[in-house]
């Protein structure tokens, strides 16, 4: 072996590398992101989760305990009502859990235990089993800090989950699964549509042709539209077949916001093939902007409210965080679609806005 060729070689693919910036930034910026993403998701703690207090008779001790509710960093208190079916609560107050004192809270603190019902929405397991853990404890605390009493039979609190009573983890992942699944096929599908016409040179037949720039997108972009659909059919019937999960709300308000779904992320897909050249770039950059974020930042795996405050910010611009509360809205609680407005309007909002400017990108381009 010739030392001095081999040095020449890897000097030459040095300079390849170093010339290929595109490719340079992606190998080099992923691992930060991932590091960054992984760092901050993996974490079991959860911050200002929405709770609501039922009070039916209103006392300066219940006060006190919603005043304690509301300062810890564990809850966030959306509202304190006199009775209610935690159930329809939890979906109007969009709260993942409930929380109910007795009508003689303030007498029976000075005859443990106390009886505090609790309902977690079951819907989202890992929060609903990290505010289960956490609450009898936070109870305890404050009750033993105004009571003196620290014995550990203080506090009784009666546990239920609602939406997945039984806690099967298909019906938290299968909604998930269809939310990251759908994002990465579209996404990846379109994001070779425009960079393909560059790299094989046909992107100057359709410079020079008589087809409108939205007449080109429209028609590149059906045909993955009809994938998605018939792959959002596909998982939804894979999941009621075989993992038994049902769809108890609109299948037609379904249908309407996986459309959109399907068509946000095919806009995503071509935005990322107008902007580079290669179709290798356009798919690293299709599966690193729809895969780690719908996986670490929609909360299909972790809570969001376990997140740092930039990343809870940060996940609102992710569509499959939009998505998802739809989705599992429609598949656990049968929310109805006036209860989902503001996901379907901010979901439909980020597709508008996507398919402008891929629009107005493939319109330069061409």
């Amino acid at each position: 072996m010739n030392l001095r060729f081999i040095i020449a070689m890897a000097s030459k693919e040095f300079r390849h590398i170093l010339r290929d910036g595109q490719t340079l930034t992606i190998i080099l910026s992923l691992p930060v992101i991932m590091m960054f993403l992984f760092g901050y998701a993996l974490k079991s703690e959860i911050d200002n989760a929405r709770i609501v207090l039922i009070d039916p008779n209103p006392s300066p001790a219940s006060e006190r305990l919603a005043e304690a509710l509301d300062a810890s960093r564990l809850f966030s208190l959306v509202g304190v009502v006199p009775g209610g079916n935690p159930q329809e609560l939890l979906v109007e107050y969009r709260a993942s859990a409930i929380l109910q004192v007795e009508p003689g809270y303030a007498n029976n603190l000075q005859d443990p235990p106390v009886q505090i019902g609790a309902w977690f929405d079951g819907s989202d397991p890992a929060t609903a089993t990290t505010l289960r853990n956490s609450l009898p404890a936070f109870l305890r605390k404050h009750l033993s800090a105004i009571t003196g009493n620290k014995t550990p039979e203080l506090v009784s609190v009666n546990v239920r989950f609602l939406f997945n009573p039984e806690q099967k983890s298909a019906l938290f992942f299968v909604p998930g699964l269809m939310a990251s699944i759908l994002a990465m096929i579209c996404a990846l599908l379109t994001s070779v549509t425009v960079t393909k016409e560059k790299e094989s040179g046909t992107l100057a037949n359709l410079r020079i042709s008589r087809l409108h720039s939205k007449e080109i997108i429209i028609g590149k972009l059906l045909p993955y539209f009809v994938i998605g659909s018939v792959t959002g059919i596909f998982i939804l019937a894979i999941g009621r077949i075989a993992f038994n999960v049902p769809i108890n709300g609109s299948v037609g308000f379904l249908a309407t916001a996986t459309a959109i779904y399907i068509v946000t992320n095919l806009a995503i897909g071509l935005l990322i093939s107008t902007v580079v050249e290669k179709q290798q770039h356009a798919m690293l950059g299709a599966l690193g902007i729809t895969m780690m974020p719908t996986i670490m930042l929609s909360g299909f795996v972790f809570p969001i409210a376990s997140l740092p405050k930039i990343l809870q910010y940060l996940s609102e611009i992710v569509p499959a965080t939009w998505y998802l509360k739809i989705v599992r809205g429609v598949i656990l609680k049968a929310a109805e679609s006036s209860t989902l407005s503001t996901p379907i309007l901010v979901l439909s909002g980020m597709g508008f806005v996507l398919l402008i400017l891929a629009s107005r990108r493939f319109a330069k381009e061409k």
